[in-house]
């Protein structure tokens, strides 16, 4: 690639089949560079440190490359940048110092390199603009340095497949976007900037999203709060203050070594839509309180030492059993094991039914006592009138009466219907 012009303000060359270094850009003296896409091409060797003259520079995109080694000071000089996206390379070295220069920034993805050491704590105080955060996939390590806090504006928050260690920082509740509902940096991007006119480069990102990675752009983007600290080395509770991030969509802690309880006030996260905190040590019951979570799409709480019955909710009950399994102390439903409670009224209602003993035994006593009561009724009767001469006197003369009154009205009757028959001959 040669021949560019000075006053070229937009170039995108992505998804061709370039090859071989990038030399060119230190032809490209002039700086009226606005955006820089190259991405998704063969592109290898080191980034030229010839970038000193890109100052009006807002969108540098080179993911999908080949490209090593560190990244060079001159990166820094490019005050203006917006959007860095190194995704899927091979650079190397420590998190870039030059970057710390570079303030305007507000979406950053190292993801998918070998950058190596601990994370600065200047990403806080130098970019504060930060909307995207992305470093997945990297040999960071250390601890996650509290002054990512201080990045109120923060909606992405990748720090997954690292080396991480220590405890969740609990100062996370303060990245206010994650709180406040209807607030979002991208929306109140300049319609006019290039981040708008030229979105792909910016408002895009590659995340983990139930279970799989997917891309999410600009449109769906808006609304997107995610945290993954997924297949790190943390330890520790789960801080209860992250239970105030009321606009959290996704929170994936899975694959570390956390233990404790699930904070009992998580159910008032009521905006997730996926929650992933398998293969972890926590241990307790799952709190009743997610059994409010009616958004939760995604759930995995699988290779833990959960115990107790899982919540009754429409939700809870229907995920895959997989996603409960590897807890010895856990049951109901979905998983097949049941409870102690409902296993012991299983048993006898199942020997009941096996006998023939249920429904069999009910209709016996009714008989029993149906010829008892009969049997009763009709002694105390014919006792009474064996043992009481008035009462026997009495009862004969009244059949007497009745026989002799039911005579004289089925003769008045068949008199009466005879009468009627001669009128109607006649």
């Amino acid at each position: 690639m040669t021949n560019v012009s000075s006053t070229v303000a937009f170039l995108n060359l992505s998804r061709n089949k370039f090859s071989g270094a990038i030399s060119f850009l230190c032809e490209v003296v002039h700086g009226f560079l606005v955006i820089l896409d190259l991405s998704h091409n063969f592109l290898s060797g080191q980034l030229p440190d010839c970038l000193w003259h890109f100052k009006e520079l807002q969108v540098l995109n080179l993911e999908h490359n080949n490209l090593s080694g560190r990244l060079p000071a001159s990166v820094g000089s490019m005050i203006k940048l917006e959007a860095l996206d190194l995704y899927k390379n091979d650079f190397s070295e420590e998190f870039p110092l030059s970057v710390k220069n570079c303030t305007s920034l507000k979406s950053l993805n190292l993801g998918a390199n070998k950058f190596s050491g601990n994370l600065p704590v200047w990403i806080g105080e130098s970019l504060s603009g930060l909307y995207v955060l992305t470093l997945r996939s990297n040999n960071f390590s250390g601890s996650i340095p509290l002054q990512l806090c201080q990045l109120a504006s923060l909606q992405i928050l990748d720090l997954s497949m690292n080396h991480f260690h220590g405890t969740i920082p609990s100062c996370l509740s303060n990245l206010t976007i994650m709180v406040q509902q209807g607030f979002s940096q991208l929306q109140n991007l300049d319609p006019n900037s290039p981040l708008i006119r030229y979105s792909y480069n910016v408002d895009h990102v590659m995340i983990q999203w139930q279970g799989t990675e997917r891309e999410f752009i600009r449109s769906n983007m808006k609304l997107l709060r995610s945290i993954d600290l997924s297949s790190n080395n943390l330890t520790g509770e789960i801080p209860c203050q992250i239970t105030n991030l009321d606009e959290l969509i996704a929170l994936n802690l899975s694959k570390n070594a956390l233990l404790g309880k699930i904070p009992w006030k998580i159910g008032q996260m009521k905006n997730l839509l996926t929650l992933d905190l398998s293969r972890n040590k926590f241990s307790g019951e799952i709190p009743l309180s997610m059994s409010q979570m009616t958004w939760l799409n995604y759930l995995d709480v699988s290779d833990n030492s959960l115990s107790g019955r899982i919540p009754s909710s429409t939700q809870l009950q229907s995920f895959d059993s997989s996603r409960y399994e590897g807890n010895i102390g856990l049951f109901g439903p979905p998983l097949t094991k049941k409870c102690p409670g409902d296993e012991e009224s299983g048993i006898q209602h199942i020997i009941g039914e096996s006998e023939g003993e249920g429904i069999d035994e009910l209709d016996v006593w009714f008989y029993i006592g149906g010829a008892i009561g009969f049997i009763v009724g009709f002694w105390i009767a014919c006792g009474s009138l064996l043992l009481n001469r008035r009462g026997r006197f009495a009862f004969f003369m009244f059949l007497d009466s009745f026989e002799d009154w039911v005579y004289v009205k089925i003769v008045v009757f068949i008199a009466n219907l005879q009468k009627r028959r001669t009128w109607i001959v006649m």
